[in-house]
Order: structure tokens, then C-alpha cells, then sequence
């Protein structure tokens, strides 16, 4: 009893933070001044979304056991990245920022592109296998998995660049901890509960297939955990953060000292003037 009680309490100060509009404004102001307007905008905007225009929908839809959802979950996690990797994207177009992160080592679009490849290749066949022999009444259930599917890709590789730009879980010589690669796992497949959950819901009006989405959940989430631990081993699409440098990405691991600096005369390893 003491354990339920103490996550009653625990959603209800949830839930007032979600509807005591002066504390929220006054996070979001201090919020702005500490990330800009830009920030601040987009910040609020999400707020509106997430506790007016989310509930509604669900209510509308006929999905109202997602309101606690969002009025007890806080997406911020998730979307305050997304925000912050926009900026800087924009920020580097315009020359205001390096494309390189904060590290000896980044990993190239083209290895984002086929980690998320790799993946949702696995995830449409299970997916087609799972829920396609399944009756619905007015929806295509081949063009919601394309959609899903579509919008999963898309997500995906913004999660990919949106986790490159931080060095969490990264250590001084570029190996990857386990918690970096289990809290990427948890935000993606968050995300994609949340999508499954909506659409499914509405698409079977409410009697969800939980077999059905409970197996392939489970099932990709294992994949990819799996996926994620022997993409952080692998050095394909890896490359050094370092102008000029045209070296293997196995210089890193090779020359890197213990305390994180290259162990090495850096300028011995590039190429003279003038070409080789």
C-alpha cells in the first residue's frame, strides 16, 4: 500500500505541474533567458501541444486513456533534444557553429542513415508479418504501417544526429558505456510505443490487438538493443573530428592516451603541402 500511495502522490504533483500555468510560465521564461527566444517559443509551443492539443485529440478520437498520459508523462526529454539539434543545425548552416561535436571522433550522416536503415528494414517485416492478416474497418492497414513506418525512419535519424551532437555515455577514447546505448534505446522505443498506441487505437476503434503490439514491442526493442551494442563497436562511418585529418578512424583508439589526449605529434600524421 505504501508503494501505490507513494505513486499517486507522485502522479498528482505531476499532473499539477502540467496545470499550474503561472510555475510553468515562470520555467519557461527563466528557460528563455537561459537558451534564448527561439527556445522559449518553441518551448511554449510544445507545452500547448502536449497538455491542450494531445488531450483533446485523444478525447476527440476516442482514446481518452491516453489524457494521464500526457498530463502525467513530461515529452520534454525527448523533444527539448529535438529543439536543441534544430538550433544548431540552423546555427552551423549559417557558419555560427562547428558541424564537429565536442569530441576526437563523430560519426558520418551516411553511418546515421544505414543504422537506421538496418533497423527499420527488420522492424516493416515483422511488422507486416504481425499485423497485416489482421481485419480493420476503414483503414488501409498496409498504408498505416507505410506511415508509421515512414514517420519511424524519419524520427529515427534525427534521434541518430540528435544523440551525436552529446558525448554522454562516450568515454575519453571514444568507446561507448552500456547506459549510453540502453538510453538511446528507451527514448526511440518510447516514441515509438506512444505512435503505435495512438494509431493502432484508432485504427481497431479502441479494441487494440495487445498481443500483437506487445510482441512486436518486445521483439524490437531487443533488436534494437542488439543492433545499437554492434553498431558502438564497429568503426564504419567513423571519422576524426580533427581539419584535414585523413587518417583511419583506428588512429583514435590506437594513439589515444589514457587521459583522453592524443598520445601523439598530430601534425606528423598529416599530409605535407602540396599533396603526399
Amino acid at each position: 500500500m505504501k508503494g501505490i500511495r507513494q505513486a499517486v502522490r507522485w502522479a498528482a504533483g505531476e499532473v499539477w505541474e502540467k496545470i499550474n500555468i503561472p510555475a510553468t510560465w515562470r520555467e519557461l521564461k527563466a528557460l528563455g533567458k537561459k537558451h534564448g527566444t527561439r527556445f522559449f517559443i518553441a518551448a511554449l509551443i510544445w507545452e500547448l501541444i502536449e497538455d491542450v492539443l494531445f488531450p483533446i485529440l485523444s478525447w476527440h478520437f476516442g482514446m481518452p486513456e491516453l489524457i494521464p498520459i500526457f498530463l502525467i508523462f513530461h515529452f520534454e526529454v525527448i523533444t527539448w533534444p529535438i529543439f536543441f539539434w534544430a538550433f544548431k543545425t540552423y546555427d552551423r548552416a549559417r557558419g555560427r557553429e562547428p558541424w564537429e561535436p565536442d569530441r576526437s571522433a563523430m560519426s558520418t550522416s551516411w553511418r546515421s542513415f544505414m543504422k537506421v536503415l538496418v533497423y527499420q528494414l527488420a522492424a516493416f517485416g515483422w511488422l507486416w508479418a504481425l499485423f497485416t492478416p489482421l481485419k480493420t474497418e476503414g483503414w488501409s492497414m498496409v498504408g498505416t504501417i507505410v506511415f508509421y513506418m515512414v514517420l519511424m525512419t524519419a524520427f529515427g535519424f534525427v534521434h541518430e544526429r540528435v544523440w551525436h551532437d552529446t558525448n554522454y555515455g562516450i568515454l575519453p577514447n571514444d568507446d561507448v558505456e552500456l547506459k549510453r546505448t540502453l538510453a538511446k534505446t528507451l527514448t526511440y522505443r518510447s516514441v515509438s510505443m506512444l505512435v503505435m498506441y495512438s494509431g493502432m487505437s484508432a485504427i481497431f476503434q479502441g479494441k487494440l490487438p495487445l498481443e500483437e503490439v506487445a510482441i512486436f514491442q518486445t521483439t524490437g526493442t531487443l533488436v534494437y538493443l542488439l543492433l545499437e551494442c554492434v553498431w558502438a563497436k564497429s568503426l564504419w562511418g567513423i571519422c576524426p573530428t580533427h581539419p584535414g585529418h585523413d587518417f583511419d578512424a583506428s588512429f583514435i583508439r590506437t594513439h589515444m592516451g589514457e587521459d583522453g589526449q592524443v598520445a601523439v605529434d598530430i601534425e606528423t600524421y598529416l599530409p605535407p603541402e602540396g599533396g603526399e
